[in-house]
């Protein structure tokens, strides 16, 4: 096929110039405009599908039946990004594919859909129809459908209503190749229907806003604002699912969710709409953390719900002086007992529910280069390495997303990070002694609560003598304190 080549686009769709002419039926009642394209679309390539996805849709089209590639392996393989998985949907029944494959299961028969256990597990969904939504997550029931185009009109957003087949091409009956080029995430139909039969996909569609680097198109947000109200009816352990992904890829489209995320996160709205007038500072708390949350790299979870959760206390003790400068005395232990409830509330793991409010309660913390400080964190609170590292990791990000004046502090987690590393091959906790509970005994006539507090005493003597952590050294400094 030649470099260039005809698309035809009318106001939701575009119908390929294919033989001659484009498909009337589909485009009936739209007004048809030619466009030129060049190099990006699939009609000059073949996908390139694996063996098992190929040999799936071969045998499927062998008993006389239509089988496609569709959805999100279609979109990442025409942006030229890693595919996870592959899913196939077909004309052909349930029951077909379950007698057609020896190695198959009825994962989802309630709504046409068989996985066969290949290489990877492959899920197979015959075309289908969905009825109304009353509970706004899932389809009453579906109905069965005969042709592709039929099935991809159910579909939420132009780059996912696409199917390939290794000889017919390219099925994109909705524009999904052109809203790639423009990178704009726009629904198959109308958007308000497309909310009101799944209330997830307006997370979705911010989702994939964060995720590929798109923007919205008008229609989107404005529908997303105006069916807000149905995020009720997504569970929440689904919206924390979505929410991470987002956190993961790009922090910085939360700025847009406020309203959505308002019946289950309303501390984002508030954040917003605080602002902190500081030499410190440069912008409100919201944009404060989305900035913070960027200056986190490597990615993790914990550390970014504790950079999202670190300044909401400030909306709660703001203070604002004769002068008009924001103060926010206290905010870390206000929000550390906040973040406790955002753990519970999105019931985030007992590990996060321990570390997190720690890391919201010590993320204003001063960091000195000194001994003290060392044995503050490692020997007082019990840090191990990794949670101290942590700790000056959210520090350090909190710090950069200040102003010039405030990023100042960021240095000084620096050099307190090298200050730490030269002197970390201390005594930091009991099993590192060199001596026991069972040996002060012996030595010393102590018992019960007085072992213990030998023993602290043995930690504090190693950590700032290392080179005295010897049990003769330890018992005579315990003869002569006692």
């Amino acid at each position: 096929m030649e470099k260039g080549f005809e698309i035809y686009v009318w106001k939701y769709g575009t119908c390929q110039k294919n033989h001659g002419g484009y498909n009337s039926n589909i485009c009936k009642g739209y007004k048809v405009i030619k466009v030129q394209f060049s190099t990006f679309f699939l009609y000059n390539r073949s996908m390139k599908l694996p063996e098992y996805i190929l040999e799936i849709i071969q045998k499927i089209n062998d008993i006389g039946y239509e089988a496609y590639v569709v959805g999100g392996c279609v979109r990442d393989y025409l942006l030229d990004r890693p595919i996870h998985d592959y899913d196939i949907c077909t004309s052909a029944k349930p029951e077909v594919i379950l007698n057609l494959f020896d190695r198959s299961v009825g994962t989802g028969l309630k709504h046409g859909t068989v996985t066969v256990l290949s290489d990877s597990p492959v899920e197979i969904t015959t075309f289908r129809l969905e009825s109304e939504y009353k509970d706004h997550r899932h389809p009453d029931s579906v109905k069965y459908v005969s042709t592709i185009e039929e099935d991809l009109s159910r579909r939420d957003f132009t780059v996912n209503a696409m199917a390939y087949h290794p000889s017919r091409g390219l099925i994109d009956p909705y524009g999904g190749q052109v809203d790639l080029k423009r990178k704009i995430i726009r629904c198959v139909g109308n958007p308000d229907r497309r909310f009101n039969e799944d209330a997830l996909r307006m997370l979705r569609a911010y989702r994939f806003c964060a995720k590929l680097g798109f923007s919205m198109d008008e229609t989107v947000k404005t529908s997303i604002d105006t069916n807000a109200s149905l995020i009720q009816y997504v569970s929440i352990e689904r919206i924390v699912h979505e929410l991470k992904e987002i956190m993961e890829t790009n922090p910085q489209v939360l700025q847009d969710m406020t309203l959505l995320l308002k019946p289950v996160f309303n501390e984002l709205d508030l954040a917003l709409r605080c602002s902190q007038n500081s030499i410190y500072h440069y912008t409100d708390v919201l944009h404060h953390t989305l900035d913070a949350m960027c200056y986190l790299k490597p990615y993790d979870e914990t550390l970014a719900f504790a950079l999202l959760f670190h300044d909401l206390g400030k909306v709660q003790v703001k203070t604002t002086d004769s002068n008009g400068k924001d103060h926010f005395k206290h905010h870390a232990k206000v929000g550390s007992e906040l973040s406790k409830e955002l753990c519970r509330r999105f019931k985030l793991t007992n590990e996060q529910r321990k570390w997190i409010p720690f890391y919201v309660l010590h993320h204003d913390d001063k960091f000195t280069c000194d001994l003290d400080c060392i044995f503050k964190y490692r020997v007082t609170y019990h840090l191990d390495e990794e949670h101290l590292l942590n700790l000056l990791q959210i520090r350090y990000c909190d710090a950069m997303a200040h102003s010039e004046l405030g990023q100042k502090s960021a240095k000084d987690v620096e050099l307190f990070h090298a200050y730490y590393i030269q002197n970390r091959n201390r005594c930091m906790s009991i099993s590192q002694l060199a001596l026991n509970g069972k040996d002060i005994i012996e030595a010393i006539n102590l018992r019960g609560k007085q072992i213990q507090e030998a023993l602290n005493m043995c930690l504090k003597y190693a950590f700032y003598h290392p080179e005295k952590n010897r049990k003769e050294e330890l018992l005579n400094m315990l003869k002569n304190e006692l």
